[in-house]
């Protein structure tokens, strides 16, 4: 081993002490101290590589953030353009390990680009990135409300930044992950996202013990967002990748702001359907018929269709049935199937969907000794024209068993 690999090899040990004296107990304030005195100016690369080396040894990944809570009080002193340098020689060192690319000329050809860039769609009314600016904004607004005067009503309301947080979870970090390479996000961002959460929910119960530190590590977060998470997904994503997230955003709500505003960038809805051999392709996606025809057996429900004609078209597979539907009934009226008393009823039933008055009624029975709940449903396409109705029949004593059980989590059905 030469002299390098033994200061290298001495670094990664020390590293080491510093998480396990967090662990057993030891302020984190004591540690940072001794981080900073030793490795305030130790390059950014090396302190990713000492990181990866102990991801190599099998260090849990728990203690790895250990190590990313200590490291983070080299940016307690610096100036805004500091630890913006700082976050930027680390993320270029992340590409540099993980890809082996000298990626040096690349940053300095797309980063004035791309910050131009970035800032034109956080200044764009309705993209993403000026959803989450405004977000971002009403975030930092309250955290300083709550340094001022602090209230449980206030952080109550912060708890908010959950539908934040989803945003960037489960719309940027997986596409960063998975098409572009870019795991740290989605791996350590995420992680550090839930524990804020958490420890917002033990405050808001009355634990203000990580009140200062819950609240510095939710701006140091919408300081990586800004600088470092928004230019990464400007420099990657596509624009159609962009009109997607917007479009799905609308999912999640707004968080600390009244309501998200609408991009006049057209948001195109695939409304393509299409059926080939194998395939069904629809606007949600696309599955094969193999797959239909099983997702339509394991259905926990007994399901029959009639069309727009009141003919019956399809009854599922299952060997074991509460409501006989023999196949000899299909494409036939299904009237035909009701004595009938019931006709008249099942009747009016239909002549509601029809018209528009109902989309759906509801009841409960007893079948063969068993609570069973019987759901129709009108169909309609996306401009509203009647297609049909199902008939969903859903088994309800083992449901009612375990919910009066107060039984959680896996269930047997």
């Amino acid at each position: 081993m030469n002299q390098n690999d033994d200061e290298f090899r001495k670094r990664v040990e020390t590293l080491k002490s510093y998480i396990k004296r967090v662990d057993d107990g030891e302020s984190l304030e004591s540690v940072q101290q001794d981080f900073k005195d030793n490795f305030a100016n130790i390059p950014a690369k090396e302190m990713i590589k000492a990181e990866q080396a102990m991801r190599t040894e099998g260090v849990p990944f728990e203690q790895i953030k250990l190590l990313c809570d200590i490291h983070s009080v080299l940016f307690s002193d610096m100036t805004e353009e500091e630890r913006l340098a700082r976050f930027k020689e680390e993320m270029e060192a992340h590409k540099q390990i993980e890809d082996d690319k000298k990626i040096d000329e690349i940053i300095e050809n797309v980063s004035a680009e791309v910050s131009e860039k970035t800032i034109k769609y956080k200044n764009t009314t309705g993209h993403p990135l000026n959803v989450l600016t405004l977000e971002n904004e009403a975030i930092r607004k309250l955290i300083f409300s709550i340094k001022e005067d602090f209230s449980v009503e206030k952080i109550t309301d912060l708890l908010s930044i959950t539908k934040h947080y989803e945003k960037k979870d489960e719309l940027m970090y997986p596409l960063l992950k998975d098409k572009y390479n870019y795991p740290g996000p989605s791996d350590v961002m995420w992680t550090v996202e839930d524990e804020i959460v958490d420890s917002l929910k033990k405050i808001a119960k009355g634990n203000e013990e990580d009140i200062e530190s819950t609240l510095s590590r939710a701006e140091d977060m919408i300081f990586k967002e800004e600088n470092i998470l928004f230019p990464l997904c400007t420099e990657n994503f596509s624009k159609e990748e962009w009109i997607q997230i917007a479009k799905d955003m609308r999912l999640y709500g707004p968080c600390l702001i009244k309501y998200i505003p609408e991009w006049d960038e057209k948001i195109n809805v695939n409304n393509t359907t299409s059926v080939t051999d194998e395939i069904v392709q629809l606007p949600g996606g696309s599955i094969s018929l193999k797959q239909l025809r099983a997702m339509l057996n394991i259905l926990p429900m007994e399901i029959t269709l009639i069309d727009e004609n009141d003919i019956n078209r399809f009854f599922d597979e299952k060997d074991e049935k509460l409501f006989t539907r023999p196949h000899m009934a299909l494409n036939r009226n299904m009237y035909s199937c009701h004595p009938p008393k019931v006709e008249k009823i099942v009747k009016g039933l239909l002549k509601d969907f029809k018209s528009g008055e109902k989309n759906s009624v509801h009841l409960i029975s007893m079948k063969s000794g068993k609570k069973v709940l019987i759901n129709y449903y009108a169909l309609r396409d996306e401009n509203g024209e009647y297609l049909g109705t199902m008939e969903a029949v859903l088994t309800l004593d083992s449901i009612i068993e375990n919910v009066e059980k107060g039984k959680m989590g896996i269930i047997e059905l």
